[in-house]
């Protein structure tokens, strides 16, 4: 028997605390912990830095549209955009403006 799964293939509950036998969800089969006694287990995690997000978010930011937009911050001519659809459907689009240059951002509600 492999001590993760059942004889019907259900996978078995990892025991929280030390319980001497192993009962199956599905069958109700009991197998027992000795089975799975000296058995390494181990998980793997994903882990996802914030560096690695910023960075895709600028990258998604370089590929937006470029229109010629006056920074009211910095005073740069360009500017990219994107545009939602955060209100009603009888009502225009938010377009979101973000300077090429220093990052500022700006809100239209078209």
């Amino acid at each position: 028997m492999d001590y993760e799964f059942c004889s019907c293939g259900a996978i078995l509950p990892f025991p929280t605390s030390a319980p001497s036998v192993l009962v199956c969800v599905v069958c109700h089969a009991k197998h027992t912990i000795k089975a799975a006694k000296n058995k390494l287990i181990y998980r793997t995690e994903k882990v996802y830095n914030d560096t690695i997000h910023n960075d895709l978010e600028e990258q998604s930011k370089a590929e937006d549209p470029v229109v010629e937009k006056i920074c009211d911050k910095c005073g740069h001519d360009k500017m990219s955009y994107t545009c939602r659809q955060t209100r009603s459907v009888d009502e225009g689009q938010t377009v979101y403006y973000t300077c090429l240059k220093c990052k500022y951002s700006i809100v239209e509600n078209a």
